[in-house]
């Protein structure tokens, strides 16, 4: 019997390093991706996965080592050549124009060499239906859903040839539906021999359709593996460095009295909601992307405007008509989209940890700095936050610990209720540990959480009660102990 070898390597990396000040981003990196292949990446936060990647497609440039692509040495290349090359990214953060076209996108920069305006639109479509998409490409990109516009992002990729595709995190903002569609495109791909680098922080995905699997940590290459030959126990270990027997914590149980209680909150999005919160309870709060969860937690928190709201904390009935007055009552919240919402990303992370006590650092007009450094010092060391200092610009650090600097902040005024709305988000699975762990203790000493989460195993782990949410109202209530992810997802299904 003649068994067939393995297809030569497209992408070679070998014994690649970079430096950053204070920070050994990569430390002699070596591996190999082949043709037809979904590769994957994992690591934790910080692990050296994106610098690698901007490396390849030529955003930095590397300090030593040597990289190997479709046979030719590849040494200071722009984003521009590695496209050429046919090495595309596409980023988590989706590169595109919202204000040009969807063919426009597609073919940027290259509107004379493509046929002008009639040759990027038959083009693009052409490109577009190769991967079964069917928008408009005269449409705005502002337009689009997430995964239509991950669409374009391969189109635009496929424009230039692409040999090999990275993408980085692709399915943080993605719908199941969505995401199956991803996954087709992703299998059809590799039928056309394009091979794709996956960097996922979701272990579901990478077992799910991934070949191969490189687990790096602290800036080296642990070991990559074919995914048949790994467990999700083996892999968590190479990515922490340590064993995790499970992936949360056990539910906490030290829920009282009734602490917070709202009542006929209304918006265009939301109707008459009504909800209870107990003191030292984790209420997990389910429903689709749309559904009002995040206005519900908005409304309540003071940042959107509402036509009616009843608000009991105590018992007592309160006013909440802006994020002032909800911390001024010990409530805090952790945003959906931390970048937009919850950092202020030219700031050091000391600034960005004090902002919620600044009136207690300010006086006579000024900013107490050394109060300042010092609260941020205790947070970091209290959350293992990895960072140089807290000098530090937070743009620089990785996901998950900027989501450990705002919780940082919120921890420091100690919050008799925390929102959180999506905490672990793009956050490995080591941070994401932590982040229950902190959750856990801060119930248990008193506190009481909201925690929204599209990652359901995360809400019936972590909850002790669990709403759903539909259409703008509240339509049921489980307990996550004895309720099936089934009949949670039916309820959160179930429109009036």
């Amino acid at each position: 019997m003649v068994v067939a070898s393995a297809p030569a390597a497209l992408l070679t990396i070998n014994d690649v390093s970079k430096a950053f000040p204070g920070v050994k981003a990569l430390d002699h990196v070596t591996l190999e991706v082949r043709p037809g292949r979904v590769h994957g990446i994992v690591g934790e936060n910080g692990a050296g996965k994106s610098t690698l990647m901007k490396i390849l497609s030529g955003v930095y440039e590397k300090d030593s080592g040597e990289i190997t692509f479709d046979g030719n040495v590849i040494d200071k290349v722009t984003p521009v050549e590695s496209m050429h090359m046919g090495l595309a990214i596409i980023y988590q953060e989706l590169n595109l124009v919202n204000t040009m076209s969807v063919g426009e996108n597609v073919f940027l920069g290259r509107f004379a060499e493509s046929g002008g305006r009639a040759g990027v639109h038959a083009k693009a479509r052409a490109l577009l239906d190769s991967i079964g998409c069917k928008v408009d490409t005269h449409k705005q990109v502002s337009e689009l859903s997430v995964s239509d516009k991950q669409m374009v992002e391969i189109a635009k990729a496929l424009s230039f040839d692409s040999k090999l595709i990275i993408m980085d995190e692709p399915s943080s903002s993605l719908t199941n539906d969505e995401m199956q569609k991803l996954i087709k495109i992703i299998h059809e791909l590799k039928a056309k021999g394009i091979a794709i680098i996956y960097i996922s922080h979701k272990l579901d995905e990478i077992f799910g359709f991934c070949d191969v699997v490189t687990v790096m940590r602290d800036g080296h290459v642990i070991d990559t593996r074919d995914v048949s030959s790994i467990t999700r126990n083996e892999m968590i270990s190479m990515m922490v460095g340590r064993t995790i027997e499970n992936e949360y914590p056990p539910r906490p149980e030290c829920a009282g009295e009734t602490i917070l209680e709202i009542k006929g909150i209304s918006t265009r999005k939301l109707r008459d909601v009504k909800l209870t919160l107990r003191k030292g309870e984790i209420l997990g709060l389910v429903g689709l992307v749309g559904s009002g969860r995040t206005e519900l937690v908005r409304a309540l928190f003071g940042a959107d405007r509402v036509a009616g709201k009843s608000i009991l904390l105590d018992g007592k009935p309160v006013e909440i008509n802006s994020p002032k007055d909800a911390i001024n009552l010990g409530l805090a919240m952790v945003p959906e989209d931390r970048k937009l919402q919850g950092l202020l990303l030219g700031f050091a992370v000391e600034q960005n940890i004090s902002l919620a006590v600044l009136a207690r650092l300010t006086k006579r007009g000024f900013i107490d700095t050394k109060g300042e450094s010092s609260i941020s010092d205790r947070q970091i060391k209290a959350l293992n936050i990895k960072t140089p200092s807290g000098r530090t610009k937070i743009r620089s650090l990785s996901g998950g610990n900027q989501q450990k600097a705002i919780l940082g902040r919120w921890l420091e005024m100690s919050p008799r209720v925390l929102i959180l709305d999506e905490p672990t988000k793009g956050i490995d699975v080591g941070a994401k540990y932590e982040i229950y762990l902190l959750m856990k203790k801060i119930v248990e000493d008193g506190g009481s959480i909201i925690l929204i989460s599209s990652e359901l195993p995360e809400v019936l782990h972590m909850s002790n009660r669990v709403n759903t949410i539909c259409d703008g109202r509240i339509n049921g209530e489980f307990d996550p102990a004895v309720a099936s992810a089934d009949e949670i997802m039916a309820k959160a299904f179930e429109f009036a």
